[in-house]
């Protein structure tokens, strides 16, 4: 489908139709982060879709923090997941459904037992995603070859102009809600995709400066090939308090516990997200744990991302985001530790400015 135009104004007439037909959530900032909140007449004005992503992983919408997944003595337990669009959504969110899809649609692995709960959730949500024109200074897709635009998994995104936005389709839902509001739309010209292209080109760059001096020779995958007894892992999680945060709000995380409770009348089983972080998460029976030392599971979890994951379905389980550095109460950067495995293993680091 030929790439579309729309004028800011009628994007906003747009985005007030979505809100009169589905549970729209887009980004709003608050004290300089930008948070997903539902869209109203009262903040449509002030949500912001094309500057960077926001703080909270996209996985929050199709896998909460807890959820009822079973009451015991009843069967027939009925999850009501309601049609939902989600606006702002940015490349790196939308390259780590990927993995979560892997996991809990077994889409990649081929497992017999899925997420019935997180298959629902996607199939009842909209994406429209929108090219990051603003990256923090954290952010470091481009490290791990995520571009700050998306290419795929949306279906519809938006980039910004001064006078609008140039749309593209990704999905049969994505041209369904196009033809739904066509009226809204026209072709895009050529000078207007070219400017977009530049607008591509020039956060491109922008991250590529912020990254200038983390920048390896070889890959993350290369670098943390071997290295389970390096001492650049004790160095750096010596600033680690213990807290998981960086796994919750990783948008790629997706370990999770099952826990049983009782109410009144019935007992209730609910899904809760883990943390390999968290000293009791590799515990078994009798006590005992493979990685009693945090030193272990600081490595555990990004061997996980990059040595586990591609070497299981060819995709690192890490989009660059930075959110676990802007979450990091020990100001502890993963960009550095590669940058110090690197130097240790004698490999070149850091472009000439």
């Amino acid at each position: 489908m030929e790439k579309l135009f729309v004028g800011k104004d009628n994007f906003l007439k747009f985005v007030q139709n979505l809100v009169e037909r589905f549970s729209v959530y887009a980004p709003v900032e608050k004290e300089d982060f930008l948070f997903y909140e539902k869209v109203n007449q009262e903040n449509i004005d002030k949500i912001k879709v094309d500057t960077r992503r926001a703080i909270h992983p996209l996985k929050s919408f199709f896998l909460p923090a807890r959820r009822k997944v079973s009451e015991y003595f009843n069967s027939s337990l009925v999850h009501e997941q309601q049609n939902c669009v989600i606006l702002g959504a940015k490349n790196c969110d939308l390259h780590a459904l990927k993995i979560s899809d892997s996991v809990y649609s077994g889409e990649k692995f081929g497992v017999e037992y899925k997420d019935p709960f997180y298959i629902e959730a996607r199939e009842k949500t909209t994406l429209i995603s929108f090219d990051c024109l603003s990256p923090d200074e954290v952010c470091f897709c481009r490290l791990v070859g995520v571009d700050p635009f998306p290419g795929e998994g949306f279906d519809l995104n938006f980039s910004s102009l001064e006078e609008g936005f140039i749309i593209q389709v990704g999905s049969d839902k994505g041209e369904k809600l196009i033809k739904e509001n066509e009226a809204l739309f026209s072709a895009a010209e050529q000078n207007m995709i070219n400017k977009r292209d530049k607008n591509r080109e020039r956060v491109v760059k922008l991250i590529e400066k912020n990254n200038r001096e983390f920048k390896p020779a070889k890959s993350y995958r290369e670098l943390i090939r071997d290295s389970d007894a390096s001492p650049v892992w004790k160095e750096h999680s010596e600033m680690c308090v213990d807290c998981g945060g960086c796994n919750q709000i990783c948008p790629t995380c997706r370990c999770f516990l099952l826990t049983d409770s009782k109410t009144k009348d019935k007992y209730e089983r609910h899904y809760l997200w883990d943390a390999c972080l968290l000293t009791g998460f590799a515990r078994v029976a009798g006590g005992a744990n493979p990685r009693p030392y945090l030193h272990q599971r600081f490595a555990n979890r990004l061997l996980c991302k990059f040595y586990f994951f591609p070497e299981n379905i060819n995709l690192d389980a890490c989009t660059g985001c930075g959110r676990c550095i802007a979450v990091c109460p020990g100001k502890i950067d993963m960009r550095k530790v590669f940058r110090d495995l690197a130097v240790e293993k004698k490999i070149t680091v850091g472009l000439e400015k």
